[in-house]
This record gives structure tokens, C-alpha cells and sequence, in this order.
């Protein structure tokens, strides 16, 4: 009788332990997993919020850059945080276990990543550039937060090491986006109008008018226009003819008495009857900087 209340006892007390884990799992483990696993490795924010946000118009606006860099390292420092807050939340085992591959996953991308930095080092020439290499800050970043949940992943190890090698190459963000100054520099150094290869007097007069159209307000002064292609039709799938256009290359007085360049295409519409529009100046480029003596060479 005695033995058979112990093992009753001893069944009920096995009964409420196991209910004890099921409830501390549920509070624990799964609703932390819930609110975090997607946002921190399934599809990270780091990636999805820390990636610079510069306007094109803005891409060599120092200021610009600089402030999008500050709201990029905000995300990481958030990312940091959420990651302490879920290892805090003391997630099950099979939890993180099976948000492994979702980690690993997102070292695909490190490769190409690492390889757009060291191609923007030495060819681009926008500011905004710098944003390839703020992508292997957040690489870093979430890589050191991933080894805070999984520190035995020794391929992780491996990807920090190749993620430090690259950033250190450059020394710093103001470094890279010198280089990248230095990049403008010396291909406004080398600048040049592309020569003509047909001249059209009414053509160029147009193109000189629209151009100082869209830039109105900056009051610039066409000095010369170059068509720098023959002329290209585009036809439709039953050989009608849709629009014919040139290249154009536009040399420009500014306000202030320095020069520039820009170019774009000029794109007279088919109007039937073997007539084309006048011409129409499209995707003009903005004014590039240059030395006034390189428009006459």
C-alpha cells in the first residue's frame, strides 16, 4: 500500500515537472522565437533597414552620405540589442538549431559583397559609393551576433576573419570615400568632349535651348553642342519606324564662370508619312566639372 502511494505520488510530481517545461517553453522559448527568429535571421532588418538611403541627387552631398552613414549604424546598434535580447530570453535548443541554415544563408552574399567594395574603391565616383562598404559593416555585425547565439559555428569564425580582412584594407569609411574623391578628380582631370561626327546647325541650336530649359535656374550658357553619333532607328516588330536619336555632347559656361559638360540624346518621334518630331533632348545628365581648357582639346 505504501509503495503504491509512492509511485502515485511520484507519477503526479513527474506529471507537473513536465507541465512546468511545456509551460516554461511556451512562454520562454517559443514566443521569444516568434517575435525574433524572422527579423534577426530568417530576414534580418540589419540588411533590410542599414542599407544606405542616399537620393541620387544627394550621391555627392558629403553631408548627405554622412548622415545616412549615422542612421546605418543606428540599425546595427538596434540589431546588437535585439540579439541580447533574445539571447536573454533563454530561446529552446531546437529553436536555434533550426534558425541555423537561415544564418548561414546569409553569408551567401558576402562574396559579392566584399568584391563590390574593392570595385567601387577603385573605379566609382560618387560619394554615396561608401555604401558597399558599410555593407560589410553589416556583415560584421550580424556575424558577431550570430556567433553570440551559435559559438561553436567555426564557418562563422571563418567569415568574420574574411570580413575584418576587407574592411581593415581600407582603413576607414573618410578613407574609402577619399579615394573615391581622388576616383572624380582624376577622371575630370582626363575629361573630354567626345569630337563630332556630323554637325546640324538646327539640331545643336535645339539641344542648346533645351538644355539651358532644364537648367534655368542655375543660369547656364551652352557654349557648344557635339552630335557624337550617326543616327539610330528604333523600329517596332512590324519594321514601322518608332523614333531615330543621336547622341549628343553639351559644353556649358557656368554662372560663376567655371566649366562643365554633360551629355544625353536627342530623339525625334516617327509621325508617319516618312516625318519625324523635332527633336526632343532626353536623359540629360547633370553638369560635370572641368577645366574650361579641356573643352577646347
Amino acid at each position: 500500500m505504501k509503495l503504491t502511494t509512492f509511485l502515485f505520488s511520484f507519477a503526479f510530481l513527474l506529471v507537473i515537472e513536465i507541465s512546468a517545461q511545456r509551460s516554461t517553453y511556451t512562454r520562454d522559448g517559443a514566443q521569444a522565437t516568434l517575435k525574433y527568429v524572422d527579423i534577426l535571421f530568417k530576414d534580418p532588418f540589419i540588411f533590410k533597414n542599414g542599407k544606405l538611403n542616399v537620393p541620387g541627387d544627394k550621391a555627392e552631398d558629403k553631408s548627405v552620405v554622412s548622415e545616412a552613414l549615422m542612421k546605418s549604424d543606428q540599425v546595427i546598434k538596434e540589431y546588437e540589442q535585439k540579439i541580447e535580447a533574445f539571447i536573454q530570453s533563454k530561446p529552446t535548443a531546437i529553436i536555434t538549431k533550426s534558425a541555423y541554415n537561415d544564418v548561414t544563408s546569409q553569408m551567401i552574399g558576402l562574396k559579392s559583397a566584399i568584391a563590390k567594395a574593392e570595385d567601387g574603391y577603385k573605379n566609382w565616383r560618387s560619394l554615396s559609393t561608401v555604401s558597399f562598404l558599410q555593407d560589410l559593416y553589416l556583415y560584421k555585425a550580424f556575424i558577431i551576433s550570430a556567433m553570440k547565439v551559435y559559438p561553436e559555428a567555426l564557418s562563422l569564425e571563418d567569415k568574420l576573419e574574411e570580413v575584418k580582412s576587407a574592411i581593415e584594407k581600407y582603413g576607414s569609411r573618410e578613407a574609402y570615400m577619399l579615394k573615391i574623391e581622388k576616383n572624380q578628380a582624376e577622371y575630370v582631370k582626363n575629361l573630354r568632349m567626345k569630337k563630332a561626327v556630323f554637325t546640324d546647325a538646327a539640331l545643336e541650336a535645339s539641344v542648346k535651348k533645351q538644355y539651358e530649359s532644364i537648367w534655368e535656374s542655375e543660369r547656364l550658357l551652352v557654349t557648344k553642342v557635339h552630335i557624337t553619333s550617326l543616327w539610330t532607328l528604333e523600329k517596332n516588330a512590324l519594321d514601322i519606324p518608332l523614333h531615330k536619336e543621336v547622341e549628343v555632347n553639351i559644353a556649358i559656361k557656368k554662372a560663376d564662370g567655371t566649366c562643365a559638360i554633360a551629355s544625353g540624346y536627342a530623339r525625334s518621334t516617327y509621325e508617319g508619312g516618312g516625318k519625324y518630331s523635332a527633336p526632343l533632348l532626353i536623359m540629360p545628365t547633370h553638369p560635370i566639372a572641368l577645366d574650361c581648357a579641356n573643352l577646347n582639346k
